[in-house]
């Protein structure tokens, strides 16, 4: 009698009730279960890790703000100076302002017045030179001719450069006035005062010894 065991049949079927049977869906089933049983443990220590994790956040925060509190101190001090520092400079600007608008206040209201007072001047001046009395027009007069004599006469007895000295204008300048002194002269016909000889030798002379050549008249 031929045993099961020796035929393929029967090898096979001695396989197969050594081997269990593995499905797809079993396989699902082992592995959801498998996570669901970890679910349990690892929800608490998630929540564990982060409440260590915040307290040693506070506890870092609070490290650092100990550690930061003298700076924060010291630039608190700082700030305070640097108040102190900004209102002075304020006030000094304001001051200067204050001075400055004075100061343009001033300069004005001088301005004004010295205004009124240049007016008023040349006022006087006009009204001086255009309200003489007939007496003081009379000597003013008498004075002119006088002044146009002594020029006639000096001219007449010296050089143009000498007229130039005497009178502090130029050789040309000497001339002009020189020539309108003998021309109001002969408008007015006053006589000429004689010329003295010996001032005329005297002037003479001098101008002889400082220069070579004679020195011409004035009207010349």
């Amino acid at each position: 009698m031929i045993r099961n065991g020796n035929t393929a049949a029967g090898r096979e079927a001695v396989r197969n009730r050594r081997e269990p049977i593995h499905s797809p869906a079993m396989a699902t089933s082992s592995k959801a279960a498998a996570r669901r049983s970890l679910r349990p443990h690892t929800a608490p220590n998630v929540r564990e890790n982060l409440r260590r994790e915040k307290e040693r956040l506070l506890a870092r925060q609070a490290e650092l703000e100990t550690l930061a509190a003298p700076i924060n101190e010291v630039a608190a001090q700082l700030a305070k100076i640097d108040a102190i520092v900004d209102a002075r400079v304020t006030a000094a600007q304001r001051k200067i302002q204050q001075l400055e608008k004075a100061r343009d206040k001033r300069i004005e209201k001088i301005r004004a017045e010295f205004a009124a007072k240049i007016a008023a001047a040349r006022s006087e001046v006009e009204s001086t030179e255009l309200g003489l009395t007939p007496e003081e027009q009379a000597h003013e007069e008498a004075l002119l001719l006088d002044y146009a004599r002594a020029i006639v006469a000096f001219g007449e007895g010296a050089s143009a450069a000498e007229l130039a000295s005497v009178l502090g204008v130029g050789t040309r300048e000497a001339k002009k006035i020189f020539e309108q002194a003998k021309t109001d002269l002969a408008v007015t016909s006053v006589p000429l005062a004689p010329v003295e000889t010996t001032s005329v030798t005297t002037v003479d002379a001098a101008v002889g010894a400082m220069s070579p050549a004679a020195p011409a008249e004035v009207g010349s």
